[in-house]
């Protein structure tokens, strides 16, 4: 059989397609759109459906009613895009699933390609819902497969969580085995099944504790998690920050370690765990980004009367902000392990060789050009206006702006230093899948509460920073030709926006400064300037 060079997101991609998925859906955003993109360009081969979503919480809204309808669901998000979506992962615990529910959860260390490094494992305990996180491609393309046969074990949502990193890692695996039949429940229609309210939620709440117990006892037996060794000196390696220790390690003498490759991150394998803190005298823990594993591990260890020293994080022993590079590992291990001797040293001289890659897509953006004739001619006019923006292409021009904080949020802001009374004017700009993303719900509000605003779209074609993928204002041709296209124009009227402005791709610098003239002039109702720039995304 042949083997084929596989990096991590696509290995999840192909256990997704043997599991038998029926509907993937997604918000773009990485890590986590290279396995969607994976399975969009095999959906007409496999039979699968792939659609992505206007935001977080649509596209699990739309998985958790495939699941309910009896077919297996995958859902792709990244660490920020689950806040969007935890509204309804809130329910779904207490409801539960039918067939099978996986979310792929893209956590970024040292965020690289967002506006925080939030350690997203903390949900999966607040949530009551299992979590898990493979060490190599090898593994995530199994635990996929276990992770929709799991689901419907205990009818819960599993999320894998993976990292930038993890997505760019590569195995040699075997091609796809497709199977023969794809899962097909009756739809489960037993009163109260998919309703969670006053009158069951305790119950539900203590079903999904009874469910979470069935998890602690299995996690101990699956092959995800292993001891190696029995040595006093212990450390523990959480998901993919495992390879890279190992990496680390290479030609250094582990027989009097005991090193503990944990990959179920909630719950934890309370059984494996025992064992490992009872045979060790001290443990170094290896995680990213917070003391997740470095604190959880310590109550289960005091409950069971086993307290060895746990050094990390908190301990200033493992470096705690960005990503855990090898050089960070082998610095803590140069420490702890007083003969360790490394076949291969990594320095901080040589960081930029482990840095993951990132695909450039930002050539020839138009961002400050615009910001930049914007603040010009606002200076022109005696006005320094604060600059409010949703994320996205706009971060390319961060120093133009005044504040930036998440999707949707350029109109309240904008809105809230209005009502703060500031002396000059506030202008929201977005792009255009922010638009559909949460800002066409503040424009409502915006319309509802009579505010004073200039509100900016750059439309540059889509979401360009994760690859061009297009939006409703530009959605391509359905099946039947019929038209899908809803543009920002036509709702921005219905908003109730005063005047619009438009600004053409072909249109000069002079053109665009006497829109923005006309509009930073006009000083009551809701107006909008609507500017059709395009980059020059990088395909190599």
């Amino acid at each position: 059989m042949d083997l084929q060079l596989v990096n991590g997101e696509n290995a999840i991609a192909w256990g997704a397609i043997e599991a038998g998925v029926s509907v993937v859906t997604g918000y773009p955003g990485s890590p986590g759109t290279g396995t969607f993109n994976a399975l969009a360009e095999t959906a007409e081969v496999y039979g699968h459906h792939t659609e992505w979503c206007i935001n977080e919480r649509i596209a699990l809204d739309i998985v958790a009613g495939v699941s309910q309808g009896g077919k297996r669901a995958f859902v792709c998000l990244k660490s920020v895009g689950m806040n969007v979506a935890l509204d309804t992962l809130m329910v779904l615990n207490m409801t539960g699933v039918h067939a099978g529910l996986v979310i792929l959860l893209g956590d970024d260390p040292g965020a690289w390609g967002s506006q925080n490094e939030q350690d997203t494992r903390f949900i999966a305990p607040m949530a009551e819902i299992p979590m898990l996180e493979p060490s190599t491609p090898k593994e995530g393309r199994e635990m996929i497969k276990w992770a929709f046969e799991f689901s419907e074990l205990l009818r819960t949502v599993v999320i894998i969580r993976i990292t930038r990193s993890f997505s760019l890692a590569e195995s040699l695996l075997p091609p796809i085995s497709e199977p023969e039949v794809k899962l097909s429940l009756s739809p489960d229609r037993e009163t109260m099944r998919w309703i969670s309210g006053p009158s069951n939620a305790m119950d539900n709440h203590r079903e999904v504790h009874h469910k979470m117990q069935q998890a602690t006892e299995q996690f101990s037996h699956l092959p995800f998690n292993k001891i190696e060794g029995s040595g006093s000196k212990g450390i523990l390696a959480g998901g993919f920050t495992y390879s890279k220790l190992m990496e680390a390690m290479s030609g250094t003498d582990t027989s009097d370690l005991s090193i503990f490759k944990l990959s179920t991150l909630y719950p934890l394998p309370r059984d494996l765990l025992i064992q490992f803190l009872g045979q060790c005298e001290e443990v170094l823990v290896l995680e990213e980004v917070d003391p997740y594993l470095e604190d959880a591990i310590k109550t289960v260890g005091y409950d069971a009367g086993h307290t060895p020293k746990i050094l990390g994080k908190r301990t200033t022993d493992v470096n705690w902000e960005g990503e855990l590079f090898r050089w960070h590992i082998q610095q803590s291990l140069g420490t702890y392990l007083p003969s360790f001797l490394p076949s291969q040293y990594y320095t901080q001289d040589g960081w930029e060789k482990e840095k993951p890659a990132r695909k450039p897509y930002c050539a020839g953006c138009p961002y400050v050009e615009i910001l930049t004739t914007l603040r010009q001619v606002a200076k022109d006019l005696g006005q320094n206006p604060f600059l409010s923006a949703d994320p996205g292409c706009a971060i390319t021009a961060a120093h133009l702006l005044d504040t930036k904080l998440c999707m949707g949020s350029a109109i309240g802001a904008a809105a809230g230093l209005q009502k703060a009374g500031i002396d000059e004017p506030a202008i929201a700009i977005f792009g255009d899948s922010a638009f559909y993303h949460g800002g066409l719900n503040a424009l409502v509000h915006a319309r509802a509460t009579k505010l004073n605003l200039l509100t900016i779209v750059l439309d540059n074609g889509g979401a360009v920073t994760t690859g061009g993928q297009s939006t409703p204002n530009n959605t391509p041709p359905s099946s039947d030709d019929s038209e899908t296209t809803i543009g920002i124009v036509d709702l921005a009227s219905s908003c109730g926006v005063k005047f619009i402005w438009i600004i053409e791709d072909d249109d000069d610098t002079e053109k665009m400064s006497n829109v923005f003239r006309e509009a930073l002039t006009v000083e009551t109702g809701l107006n909008m300037v609507v500017v059709r720039k395009f980059c020059k995304p990088i395909d190599e």
